[in-house]
């Protein structure tokens, strides 16, 4: 599978990090696509999403600035796949996610409930990030990123999904809780 070719289906993403910093992302049918790794103890939010049979460095997450606002994911080489600039907190405040090759898209939902729906340039929506249910997920512990038409790419997917859980992280530390 390209895990950087645009995709349409279900990833299963963690919510949370297990005490350690590395959490598996798989399809819907268990099979795993990537592995997430997060360095805990950075102040910029840094993550990786790793190969999960090699071990290798697929791409390369991080938060910039000083308010928070900006999450920027790079391929292994460091090109551009995608910026994130959150909107302000709120309910429907819309974000932007500048893909690589110029394309924008919007995201817009309630980031703490972890319920996000992501729509292209004619406000159709493209992929939507829900909890899982117990009864429907092979994992009830984290999250479904549908991905409903081949906009975004599995490792996109990934980046976009933790650089909110990172936003929402630190938006937590900043109010204190």
């Amino acid at each position: 599978m390209d895990v950087f070719a645009p995709y349409a289906g279900t990833l299963l993403l963690p919510d949370k990090a297990p005490f350690g910093s590395v959490s598996p992302v798989t399809l819907a049918d268990g099979r795993p696509v990537a592995t997430i790794r997060w360095h805990n103890w950075s102040m910029r939010a840094r993550y990786e999403i790793l190969d999960p049979a090699a071990g290798t460095v697929l791409a390369a997450g991080h938060r910039q600035g000083f308010a928070g606002r900006n999450y920027y994911l790079t391929d292994a080489r460091g090109g551009s796949l995608f910026h994130l600039r959150l909107g302000f907190w709120g309910a429907g405040r819309p974000s932007t996610l500048a893909l690589a090759g110029g394309r924008t898209l919007s995201t817009r939902g309630n980031w703490t409930a972890r319920r996000f729906t992501v729509t292209d340039e004619q406000q159709r929506e493209v992929a939507r990030l829900v909890n899982n249910s117990p009864l429907l997920s092979l994992r009830p512990d984290g999250l479904a990123f549908e991905l409903l038409t081949p906009v975004l790419s599995v490792v996109q997917a990934i980046g976009l999904a933790q650089s909110m859980r990172a936003a929402i992280e630190a938006q937590r530390s900043s109010a204190g809780g």
